[in-house]
């Protein structure tokens, strides 16, 4: 990017190629790419592989992406609960078990989840909590 369009990369662009990698279900490529960056990742990019290694089940990747993630937010609960996601899918229910204690421990608090519907005129809205 440098040499061919004089173009210094910034965060975002890293981000990006994460992204193209994961939705290519490249990864090990991903991950290789992130231990080769000049920076290290933001939120964005953490978040953007264990996402993805959630919905492809890559146990390993997703781990390392969840630990990096907590310890650049740690009181952000997405990633706890991207990572518990993983675990339930592979039927860890042990680690489950764990990473909520630790999200209590630590006093990580997930908001509920709302949505909402008009039925004959009249609101009726669904909360969802853990």
């Amino acid at each position: 990017m440098i040499k061919e369009h004089r173009n210094i990369p910034i965060p975002d662009h890293y981000t990006c190629i994460i992204d193209l990698l994961c939705q290519a279900r490249r990864l090990e490529e991903a991950r290789n790419f992130i231990n080769e960056m000049p920076c290290h990742p933001d939120v964005v990019g953490w978040a953007t592989l264990l996402s993805s290694c959630r919905v492809h089940g890559d146990m390993e990747i997703g781990k390392w992406a969840a630990d990096s993630l907590i310890e650049l937010e740690p009181q952000n609960p997405a990633s706890y609960v991207l990572l518990s996601s993983l675990y339930a899918a592979k039927g860890k229910w042990n680690e489950v078990a764990q990473l909520r204690r630790g999200m209590r421990d630590e006093r990580v608090k997930k908001e509920p989840g709302y949505s909402w519907i008009k039925y004959k005129g009249k609101v009726h809205v669904f909360s969802a909590d853990d």
